[in-house]
């Protein structure tokens, strides 16, 4: 694998806390970072997943049985909080 130079800005506290982290699990800065990178890049593709398939399951619903109740609404957006789900364009669009 080729490997490609990157600079990176993190304020110091931030620096001791990746290079101890990466110390615990044995590794160089760099693999650490580039794993966790890759980490949150798949949690970020996962969750805007989950966005996607909750609001196809809505209009899938909404188109069968007409608008989902208020009150029903409601606990589907208070559910998709807590699971980190809901982002502003969906609330603002309910």
């Amino acid at each position: 694998m080729t490997a490609r130079k990157l600079s990176i800005s993190v304020p110091p506290e931030v620096e001791e806390t990746i290079k101890a982290a990466a110390a615990q699990e044995g590794q160089p800065v760099s693999a650490w970072l580039a794993a966790a990178a890759v980490e949150k890049a798949q949690a970020a593709a996962a969750h805007a997943a989950g966005r996607t398939a909750v609001r196809e399951m809505l209009a899938e619903y909404e188109a069968e049985h007409g608008p989902l109740p208020d009150e029903s609404r409601q606990r589907a957006r208070q559910f998709m909080m807590e699971a980190g789900l809901l982002d502003d364009q969906w609330q603002s669009a309910g």
